[in-house]
């Protein structure tokens, strides 16, 4: 369980998980994709960018995680294994895991949330009982714009190790408010193979 996982309540449609740095967040990423398998779920890991897929990729190989891409579902259904896919890809693909338990885990936000939303929109249409949950860092571009540093010094003030992750609705809506910023700053969004491609191309240093 999460630092300040407690006082959740209904509030939005997913879940934050934020840890101090990326490598972190992505290992309680794929641990808890593991632990979905034990309690027969079916774990899908999903990221926004051509970077963050080829690290996904390598990690689950690194780690001998079974893992079967998303696109491959009907040629390789089988149980006990994580499904992983860009997110633009999902919608595609999900509709054949509609009569299972999914649980759907993000490996971070996208900066704009308006085109994050529209994405989840239809995530929900083709499998509306799954689960969503992003898991998140200290250490990416939007937090160390707006408010990463703040909460990284109470973390560390508050002894939270590594492991550790905050989870709690206080901090979505830090999330959420920091990204609808970056947004304000975007006029004619240019593509990008990662994070911090991305924000180097769409935002100026405030």
């Amino acid at each position: 369980m999460g630092l300040f996982s407690f006082f959740k309540s209904a509030g939005p449609a997913y879940t934050d998980r934020v840890w101090k740095t990326t490598g972190m967040a992505l290992r309680g990423m794929i641990t808890d994709a593991m632990l979905a398998i034990r309690q027969k779920q079916a774990p899908v890991v999903l990221c926004y960018f051509e970077d963050e897929f080829v690290r996904i990729t390598q990690f689950l190989a690194e780690k001998g995680v079974p893992a079967v891409p998303l696109q491959d579902y009907k040629a390789a259904k089988q149980d006990g294994v994580v499904w992983f896919a860009t997110s633009w890809s999902a919608p595609d693909f999900l509709p054949a895991l509609k009569n299972e338990p999914v649980t759907l885990l993000f490996f971070g936000h996208y900066p704009l949330p308006s085109k994050e939303n529209t994405l989840l929109e239809k995530i929900r249409a083709g499998i509306p009982t799954a689960s969503i949950v992003f898991y998140s860092s200290l250490d990416e571009p939007s937090f160390k714009m707006f408010g990463g540093e703040r909460l990284t010094n109470m973390m560390n003030n508050m002894g939270m190790k590594e492991d550790e992750a905050i989870e709690h609705r206080m901090v979505t809506a830090s999330m959420k408010r920091a990204r609808e910023k970056v947004e304000s700053m975007v006029r004619n969004e240019l593509p990008a193979a990662s994070g911090a491609e991305w924000f180097s191309k769409n935002v100026k240093p405030v």
